[in-house]
C-alpha cells in the first residue's frame, strides 16, 4: 500500500477530479491502478476502504479552486464512480448551490463512467443527473458484447446484459444530458471503425484513450 496520505481530489490537466471509491464492477483488462500500486501522477488514490463525504469534498474541491482555479470537476479515481450515485448526485448540487464558493454554481461536472449504474442500481439513473452533470464520458471499448465482456471483464451480475444495459444508458444520456462521449482504449483499426459506426448509431461523440503501461 502506498503510504501516502490518500487524496480524495486530485489535479489532471485541467481539471480537478474525485476519486469517490475505489469499489468497481469490472475489472478491465487494461486498468492500470495495480500495475501503478493505485498511484497516479503522485497521487494516492488507495482510500482503503473510506469513502468522503459530499461536503467533504465540496469543501476540498473548493480550498483547490481557491489554489488554483480549474475548468471542470471530475468525478473519476480508481472505482467506478456511480457505485456511489448518491454522493456524485448530491456534491454536483453543492455545487450547483453555490455551497462550494469561490468554485462557480455553473462550473462544468464530468462523469467517467463505465455505464453499468443502470444496473448496479435497478434503474434508469440518468434522469436523475440532468441539471447536474454536463458531460458523460462513458468507457465502452468494444462495438459487441463478447468482446465488451473480454475487455471489461465484468462481475457475473453484470456480464449477461451489462452491454446491451451500457448502450441504452447511453442512449438516455445522449437524450437528456448536454453531452454525452463514448470512449476506447487505442486499439486496430477494424475495431475502431465499428465502434465509430456504433457511435454514430448511438448519437454521440467517441474519443480513443492511450493505453497506459
Amino acid at each position: 500500500m502506498n503510504a501516502t496520505k490518500p487524496s480524495i481530489v486530485y489535479r489532471h490537466r485541467t481539471g480537478l477530479y474525485v476519486n469517490l471509491t475505489n469499489r468497481c464492477p469490472t475489472a478491465c483488462v487494461f486498468c492500470i491502478k495495480g500495475k501503478w500500486k493505485m498511484d497516479y501522477g503522485g497521487s494516492n488514490l488507495n482510500l482503503d476502504g473510506y469513502e468522503p463525504a459530499p461536503a467533504e469534498i465540496a469543501q476540498l474541491a473548493a480550498t483547490a479552486y481557491t489554489e488554483k482555479p480549474f475548468n471542470e470537476l471530475v468525478f473519476c479515481g480508481y472505482g467506478e464512480p456511480s457505485m456511489r450515485l448518491n454522493a456524485v448526485i448530491e456534491t454536483a448540487r453543492l455545487i450547483r448551490a453555490g455551497a462550494a464558493a469561490p468554485i462557480p454554481a455553473r462550473l462544468r461536472v464530468r462523469l467517467n463512467t463505465n455505464g453499468l449504474a443502470n444496473l448496479v442500481w435497478g434503474r434508469d439513473v440518468v434522469p436523475e443527473l440532468k441539471g447536474l452533470v454536463d458531460s458523460v464520458y462513458v468507457s465502452l471499448n468494444a462495438s459487441e458484447p463478447k468482446r465488451w465482456t473480454e475487455l471489461m471483464r465484468p462481475d457475473a451480475r453484470y456480464a449477461r446484459n451489462g452491454f446491451e444495459s451500457v448502450k441504452d444508458f447511453v442512449r438516455t444520456s445522449a437524450r437528456l444530458l448536454p453531452e454525452t462521449v463514448i470512449t476506447i482504449v487505442e486499439c486496430g483499426q477494424q475495431e475502431l471503425d465499428s465502434f465509430k459506426k456504433l457511435a454514430a448509431e448511438l448519437g454521440v461523440g467517441y474519443k480513443v484513450r492511450a493505453r497506459l503501461e
